[in-house]
């Protein structure tokens, strides 16, 4: 009897591990910076401020575009420097997209 529950057991434990490696619980965030607008940093804060994300590599790269998968909440964005903090939200399976136009110093955020 012991073992038909142990391979049940098991097999429940295997469907779940199976299923929490999915990434459905995460959203993405795009920021696309229009001619790289001499960027020198991009910091991500969490609603609390603690900083959770550092980039200075691909603000040099020619295409403007970063992607970065996140979990869903409000986070706030800042570009070194001249620019303005940004507020976002982050919503599982969706994109946030945050595009700062050239000449500007405030972040466009937009929500599929």
């Amino acid at each position: 009897m012991k073992t038909p529950a142990a391979l049940a057991l098991c097999l429940s434990l295997l469907a779940g591990f199976t299923a929490c490696d999915k990434d459905d619980n995460m959203g993405t965030l795009i920021v696309n910076v229009r001619d790289n607008a001499k960027v020198e940093e991009l910091n991500i804060y969490t609603e609390g401020g603690s900083l959770i994300y550092t980039n200075t590599e691909y603000l040099y790269q020619n295409d403007p575009r970063l992607s970065i998968p996140l979990n869903p909440g409000n986070y706030q964005m800042q570009l070194m420097y001249g620019f303005n903090r940004c507020s976002f939200q982050i919503r599982a399976g969706h994109t946030t997209t945050i595009y700062y136009a050239y000449g500007s110093i405030n972040g466009e955020v937009t929500y599929d």
